[in-house]
């Protein structure tokens, strides 16, 4: 028996990330994931802005829609813990998650999910893939060495100049082709193609956190 899941993600970086790495997976186990990109703003007339910062506040109406559009299904969400707007002092992300449940009574069918720090820290699974992809061959050392310090993608993170993608903004400046550098205003062209060249396997075999985030996806049953 198929099973439907909604995937409330912050933005188009995470659609396309749905779409063409975890949905196909996912279908394997007859799993149809679906990417809803969260809305940051409604008009009287219901038209819905989509993408930008997150706080508790909508991501739990949001996900509250889509456990209604949902209810014969399974709802998650992805998220960046890094810049998710009102976390509590020492909030860590298993808390964060915990409270976006609570808030909505801890259904059974929802599952959020908060990425340690944030998306792009998946980027950094594969250093040569950076690499090649940047056409930078000094990125590969420097992603590796980023990430054996932290102790895995998931963990590079410093603050807000040293956030995974601000590091991408400083190593492809100093390395990459002017037309292939990682700013925020060409975030939205290069992550979705980054998201191309991701292999589940090897961001799965880096990144704890995540891995077991899909091994519950895996394991949806009615």
């Amino acid at each position: 028996m198929s099973i439907r899941l909604a995937v409330s993600v912050e933005g188009q970086t995470e659609e396309r990330f749905v779409k063409v790495v975890l949905a196909p997976h996912l279908a394997g186990f007859r799993i149809w994931a679906t990417p809803v990109i969260v809305a940051t703003s409604r008009s009287a007339a219901g038209t819905k802005a989509k993408g930008g910062g997150i706080n508790l506040d909508r991501v739990v109406g949001e996900l509250r829609r889509l456990r209604f559009d949902y209810r014969d299904g399974f709802v998650t969400s992805l998220y960046d813990f890094y810049g998710f707007r009102d976390r509590q002092p020492g909030e860590d992300v298993a808390a964060l998650e915990l409270r976006i449940a609570q808030r909505l009574g801890s259904p059974p069918n929802l599952i959020p999910y908060v990425q340690l720090h944030e998306f792009e820290g998946l980027l950094l699974s594969d250093p040569a893939m950076v690499a090649a992809y940047f056409k930078a061959p000094a990125l590969e050392t420097l992603v590796a060495s980023a990430v054996a310090r932290a102790g895995s993608p998931e963990r590079v993170n410093d603050g807000p100049n040293t956030a995974p993608s601000k590091r991408l903004e400083e190593w492809t400046r100093e390395h990459a082709p002017p037309l292939l550098r990682y700013t925020a205003r060409t975030k939205l062209l290069h992550a979705p193609q980054f998201a191309d060249h991701l292999k589940l396997p090897v961001i799965r075999a880096a990144c704890a956190r995540f891995d077991d985030w899909v091994s519950r996806l895996e394991r949806l049953r009615r």
